[in-house]
């Protein structure tokens, strides 16, 4: 802006300030954030001028920065990839009239990124069983349907599960279905035995369930 006065030609500096002057805001792709919190738009106020600001943004040495900026102020932050926590960007804020009046805001962008991909894993149903031998003592009066039970595994967050069934820790040839029939043995004591199923890609994917092996006795005591 000039003044002519007694014919001697004023020219008033162009001054700028951009507001907030600081602001902290989350990634783009912060899984525990609102969207909303990942962007801000700052304002420039230039004086002595009418002819407006333009925008930037840069890290704290000087190069381009992660985040974007348009031509209204309107801050956008990066995904977070690599970058660190806390990690700090420069708005500058540059008046157009005079390139060498600049004002800066200072941007700490926070936060963990996108969540974890969940882990694969694998669950056996059901958990508790109670059978009984099919023979000895008094089991024939045991219907056969409570000398066996049908387990099945569900698998989560596996597009192409691969199953192995075990019993004691014995893997069982062939059952590599999502679901294994278990069969109580002719006879013996008391015990419990452990059915399991894990992947056969990752054998520290499994999940267990136990079968409580009972004789009958009549008349009972």
């Amino acid at each position: 802006m000039r003044e002519i006065y007694r014919c001697v030609e004023y020219r008033h500096q162009v001054e700028i300030e951009v507001w907030p002057p600081a602001v902290t805001l989350n990634f783009e792709d912060e899984w525990t954030a609102n969207p909303i919190n990942a962007q801000t738009r700052f304002a420039a106020t230039v004086f002595n001028s009418s002819q407006g600001a333009l925008w930037e943004v840069h890290d704290v040495l000087g190069n381009p920065g992660a985040g974007s900026i348009d031509a209204t102020g309107l801050y956008r932050a990066p995904p977070k990839g690599a970058l660190p926590d806390c990690f700090t960007e420069v708005v500058v804020a540059t008046a157009r009239e005079d390139r060498l009046r600049k004002a800066y805001a200072w941007v700490t962008l926070v936060g963990t990124g996108p969540a974890a991909a969940p882990r694969p894993s694998v669950e056996i149903w059901p958990r508790r069983v109670n059978l009984y031998y099919r023979q000895g003592f008094n089991n024939n009066y045991i219907d056969d349907s409570n000398k066996m039970r049908l387990f099945t595994a569900t698998a989560s967050h596996d597009p192409a599960p691969a199953f192995e069934w075990l019993v004691d820790g014995v893997v069982q040839g062939g059952a590599t279905d999502p679901w294994f029939l278990y069969q109580a043995p002719g006879n013996g004591g008391t015990q419990v035995v452990t059915v399991s199923v894990r992947n056969q890609a990752q054998a520290a994917i499994r999940d267990d369930a136990r079968v409580l092996l009972l004789n009958y006795t009549w008349p009972a005591a």
